[in-house]
């Protein structure tokens, strides 16, 4: 059975426009035609925009090696890094997580009531109109 690490496609995004370890490393190994159809360029500090926001995704499909390209000496000694490795270590830095969760219908009220109380924030296709990703969304909307 293949690995199933599904994840929201916007975090994938994020992690690669502020998790990236630098301009020294490239990514290797990997289904490029997944990342073609699932990103579009961005632009500035976002080098990458999901054309589907919100949409789930198996980080296992997009999995790879970042290799040292640098000037100096290899910080990984030769073996590189898989991509999904260094994804998890990133999330683990994060102030914020990104949950997704299926709700009885019935208890839908309760449930959003209570991610309320508790300061969460709500994103729904609602939130993500405009092609808006995840990230800029929490980031203008997060509770104090």
């Amino acid at each position: 059975m293949e690995n199933q690490r599904m994840i929201v496609v916007d975090e994938l995004a994020q992690f690669m426009n502020e998790g990236w370890p630098g301009p020294d490393w490239y990514l290797t190994g990997h289904a490029e035609y997944l990342w073609e159809t699932t990103f579009t360029e961005g632009w500035g500090a976002e080098l990458y925009r999901a054309r589907r926001p919100g949409t789930m995704i198996n980080l296992a499909d997009y999995d790879g090696l970042l290799r040292w390209q640098g000037s100096g000496r290899d910080p990984s000694n030769g073996r590189g890094y898989r991509l999904s490795t260094l994804f998890w270590r990133w999330q683990r830095t994060r102030t914020e997580a990104t949950v997704v969760a299926c709700v009885p219908r019935e208890r839908l009220r309760e449930v959003l009531m209570l991610l309320n109380d508790a300061g969460c924030l709500i994103l729904n296709e609602h939130a993500l109109r405009g092609q808006q990703s995840v990230a800029e969304v929490c980031d203008g909307n997060m509770l104090a």
